[in-house]
């Protein structure tokens, strides 16, 4: 992060790289904070927003853009905030933020304390924790998902601790924990693992009578709190204790009936999954929970380590289930799962039953194997079930028991049963995962190909061990060449295989036991590059309706083969693949099906994509305007259901901008050529609207390659036409003409008048804007009889704006306010939302003009209202520029200068240098206001500098102007007439008003 440092173990710190504490307030420092408590991930703009508002206002997604700038400006080059999707991601290394050092100093102190070395352990510990300053963003107001944060961190910290004392304990320096144990009991006296340590402190130094108090302030606050004795552990140290034993030997062999597999010595991650499940089984033998046998349900995908969990969890709960802990494997993803009666004679058999005695009846089963386990503790654990009616027979009747299930399916319907969804794993568990396997110090001494190796493994735990198998019996190999061979996304399942372990067979077990529909729509979507989907995009490659796509679709995330991504627009469930299932699923795709049927598929999908594209844009647009389409769509959806997918435009768009992406790279690779340049440019305007602009560039640039190929003259013209458009956007007039001029050729070429009206419509606005009116005018009035032909009514819109412009700066404000007010009116009868607010700002601009502040900020509030609903930030930040210049032509400088803030922040967001040079040119002027010449004449120099770059004669011209105006106030003559003479070319060329004031001045000032 280039030389900037971040804590937020404590009251968040921000340095510079030269050692600069950097403060921030308010909500820059609340947004701050929450990225900083999730650095190295993505946190949705949802989230931010619900926690810097209570209510949100309709602005607050330029608000958060305005807040993200900010903190971009104060940090400069020494952060990295990247926008991610509709979120933000806080980047860093691992010696940029205390959080991280403090994850890898613990991953380094317990891969020691593994290896026997508790001196380094103890030292790794206690260097981990002296990072820390108190409670972590500590004074600032936390929302609920930031809490949790806030607790698993804290949570962490006491591990941490309790394994520092630990070590020191084995280091032999008992003495010196005592202390520390004492201070930890008094804050967490219901942890029984601190009372353990504190006890064994306390006997290791020879105090054995503390030992004997310890047990009894323990067992105290266990029985008041939990209504529980203390856990064996704990009653085993105090009876040798009582019989004088200087240390908590281990207990003799056990009697009782122990079938778990052995516990994973490398096992990591998973805290909050193991407390969750830990608490719930415990409530077995608490008295809060009534009589319900205590059920814990942990699901995810194979290979996600459902099983190492649950027999992790298993093994640490022995001593409370003295009885015994019974474990079966179901066998529920494969053909035929294991019978319910099947799995009750073992386990019968295991109690001490001979097999002579058993019922052949399931029900007699059943009663025969609750009165088994009545009044006793036993731990079932039923791993891979299939189903609730798999299960249901296999839990006990009483309390004292409890049940742990693993399977790859939610059990919904079972009674007192706690659900633990399993995930992938964090990276940074992952990669100390990947350490534990094949050696802490490679994966210290390469952290970033660490990191790389197990994002390719999908972070997915059985991945990465085969991964970390590969590696240890190849010790010739080092992580960049696996990583080389695990970047072929094709052949990446072929090698995350070793031995009889592989992530391919554990995704084959849940395909197989599908129907055949299923594993059809499972293969298609397969297909598809987009990294998730909605329901209709499974409709559309089975060709079939929506209710039964989204059957097998559910169907699919029952047994994890698909992950639900959350709900889009019109309410459908998204959903997405983990990487390697949707490897797979391209296998099967490409094993099972001809490549017709493939081909069939894609292209109804890609045509679903364009028709809601056609859809959203027509809302957003108040019309098929402002674009050229091709001549068909292949496949509809159902009209009702569509509309109401794009009911909001811009939050399909959002949904879908990465989708479309993908859709029009794949569009191309597999010769859908019109499809491809069609979709192109039906997204064009819905992501001008949300500042997408490498979204627009990429699919852009891909469709005009395939039309090139392929001759397709339209198709090369509408995505000249369109990157013509982003050059605008960009403020590129260098790329932007030469890209319109082949356009009008091709468009001519073709055939196409109406295409060729819209590339005659943005050259005039490129005339209007290099200061050449009669140009502007001229093609303004050629492209109409386009427009008209066309009806794009929406684009007369814009040819009226545009005149009213050319002569508003030509100071003959009565004609300039008859074209935008006609412009206003007209959008409004189209419906064009977009187009009739950002009139009605260059309206404002013209009645404040003509000297009433008091209409001009009606337009601007109205304007400001009405974008910032529907989240627009471009035409949000030329709104707020608005009322800054009401602002300031009432004298309210200081009032002016706050709201200059908000639209330059916007305006450096989305990259607009232009919009960025307006707010500077009035910013300059509001210090010329107070006096602040000195810097009012650099940031006017600032702004002559941009515009020359952004080829803006007519703000060049303005801003010299100015400067002239700065000196002169100043008292410097000579410069004055300096900047004036500079000006002078620039506002001839493009504004008669303004040349006349400045030759005026010019003479004035050298009589």
């Amino acid at each position: 992060m280039a030389g900037a440092t971040f804590g937020i173990l404590g009251p968040v710190q921000v340095r510079a790289a030269d050692g600069r504490e950097i403060a921030l307030k308010g909500k820059e420092h609340a947004l701050l904070t929450m990225l900083l408590l999730n650095v190295n991930a993505p946190v949705s703009r949802d989230r931010l927003i619900a926690a810097l508002w209570e209510t949100a206002p309709p602005s607050a997604v330029s608000n958060l853009q305005t807040h993200v700038a900010r903190i971009r400006k104060a940090l400069g080059s020494d952060v990295r905030l990247f926008t991610r999707g509709s979120g933000y991601l806080l980047e860093a290394d691992e010696n940029d933020v205390d959080l991280l050092v403090f994850d890898r100093e613990v991953r380094r102190a317990r891969a020691d304390a593994r290896r026997g070395d508790l001196v380094a352990a103890a030292r790794g510990f206690q260097g981990a924790l002296a990072l820390w300053r108190g409670r972590p963003a500590e004074g600032v107001q936390v929302h609920d998902w930031m809490r949790e944060r806030v607790a698993e961190l804290e949570e962490r910290l006491a591990e941490t601790r309790l394994d520092a004392a630990e070590a020191r304990l084995g280091a032999g320096s008992p003495a010196e924990v005592i202390g520390d144990l004492r201070s930890f009991v008094a804050e967490q006296p219901l942890r029984e693992r601190a009372w353990h340590l504190l006890m064994l402190a306390y006997v290791r130094a020879g105090q054995r009578h503390r030992a004997l108090e310890s047990y009894e302030r323990a067992r105290t606050h266990l029985v008041a709190e939990r209504g529980a004795e203390p856990g064996l552990d704990l009653r085993r140290l105090h009876a040798v204790t009582l019989a004088d034993e200087r240390s908590a030997a281990e207990p003799g062999p056990r009697t009782t009936v122990c079938q778990l597999p052995p516990d994973h010595a490398d096992f990591v991650g998973r805290r909050d999954e193991v407390a969750a499940v830990t608490r719930n089984l415990l409530s077995a033998h608490g008295t809060s929970a009534g009589t319900a046998v205590p059920v814990s349900a942990i699901s995810g995908q194979g290979g996600v380590g459902k099983t190492t969990l649950a027999v992790r969890v298993a093994h640490q709960l022995r001593h409370e289930f003295p009885d015994g802990q019974l474990y079966i494997d179901l066998r529920g993803c494969e053909r035929h799962p294991l019978d319910a009666a099947e799995a009750l004679g073992r386990f019968l058999r295991a109690l001490g039953l001979d097999s002579s005695r058993l019922p052949a009846d399931l029900d007699q089963r059943v009663e025969l194997y609750r009165e088994s386990l009545a009044d006793r503790r036993y731990l079932m654990v039923l791993d891979n079930a299939a189903d609730e009616a798999q299960v249901r027979p296999l839990i006990p009747g009483t309390r004292g028991c409890a049940v742990l299930i693993t399977s790859r399916q939610r059990l919904a319907m079972l009674p007192a049963t706690r659900r633990i969804d399993l995930d992938v794993m964090p990276v940074a568990d992952a990669v100390e995962l990947l350490g534990n396997i094949i050696g802490a110090e490679k994966v210290v001494d390469t952290p970033s190909e660490a990191r790389t190796l197990v994002r390719l493994c999908g972070e997915l735990p059985l991945a990465v061990r085969i991964a970390g198998a590969k590696l240890a019996a190849r010790p010739h190999w080092d992580l960049g060449h696996l990583i080389t061979r695990l970047s072929d996304t094709r052949g990446r399942l072929g090698q995350l295989s070793h031995g009889s372990r592989e992530v391919r067979a554990s995704i084959a077990i849940g395909y197989q036991s599908l129907p055949s529909q299923a594993q059809r729509m499972f293969r298609r979507l397969g297909l598809l590059e987009a990294p998730d989907f909605a329901i209709w995009a499974g409709a559309a490659l089975l060709d079939t309706s929506e209710p039964e796509a989204e059957q097998l679709m559910e169907q699919l995330a029952d047994v994890r083969l698909l992950e639900v991504a959350g709900h889009g627009p019109g309410g459908q469930v998204r959903f997405r693949f983990h990487d390697l299932i949707r490897a797979y699923a391209r296998e099967r795709a490409e094993a099972d099906e001809t490549d017709g049927a493939r081909s069939a598929a894609l292209e109804r999908a890609f045509s679903g994509w364009l028709d809601l594209a056609r859809r959203a844009h027509r809302r957003l647009c108040g019309g098929d305007y402002r674009i050229v389409h091709g001549d068909g769509i292949v496949w509809r959806l159902d009209a009702k259901a569509a509309e109401r997918v794009v009911a909001d435009p811009l939050a399909w768009i959002e949904a879908e901008a990465a989708g479309v992406v993908e859709s029009v790279r794949q569009c191309a690779a597999l010769g859908f050529d019109e499809l491809c340049w069609d979709l192109a440019t039906s997204t064009m305007d819905l992501f001008q609207t949300r500042s997408f602009h490498n979204e627009w560039r990429t699919t852009h640039e891909t469709a005009l390659r395939r039309a090139r190929v392929s001759g397709d003259l339209r198709g090369q013209a509408a995505m000249l036409h369109g990157l013509a458009r982003l050059c605008f956007a960009l403020d590129d007039r260098t790329g932007c003409g030469p890209a319109l001029e082949e356009a009008l050729e091709l468009f001519d070429k073709a055939g196409d008048r109406h295409g060729h009206a819209l590339a005659l419509v943005n050259q005039a606005e490129l005339h209007r804007l290099q200061g050449r009116d009669a140009d502007a005018l001229a093609c303004y009035e050629q492209a109409g009889e386009g427009l008209a032909r066309a009806g794009d009514r929406s684009m007369e819109i814009t040819v009226m704006r545009g005149i009213g412009r050319i002569h508003f700066r030509m100071g003959r404000l009565e004609q300039a306010g008859t074209f935008v007010r006609r412009a206003v009116r007209m959008a409004d009868e189209v419906g064009d939302v977009r187009s009739r607010e950002f009139t009605r700002i260059v309206l404002g601009e013209i009645v404040l003009a003509q000297g009433d502040p008091a209409a001009a900020e009606g337009h601007f509030s109205q304007a400001l209202a009405v974008l910032g609903a529907l989240g627009f930030p471009s035409g949000v930040g030329y709104a707020a520029l608005g009322l800054a210049e009401v602002r300031l032509a009432r004298q309210d400088v200081a009032d002016a200068e706050r709201l200059l803030e908000q639209p330059l922040a916007i305006y450096r967001d989305i990259g607009d240098k232009v919009g960025q040079a307006r707010v500077l040119f009035t910013q300059a002027e509001v210090w010329r206001r107070q006096r602040r010449l000195e810097e009012a004449a650099e940031l006017l120099e600032e702004v002559v500098a941009l515009c020359a770059a952004i080829q803006a004669p007519s703000r060049q011209g303005l801003a010299l102007r100015l400067l002239g105006d700065v000196h002169r106030d100043a008292g410097d003559l000579p410069a004055a007439v300096a900047a004036w003479r500079r000006a002078l070319p620039f506002l001839e060329a493009t504004s008669a008003p303004e040349a006349g004031k400045v030759a005026a001045l010019i003479e004035q000032h050298t009589a």
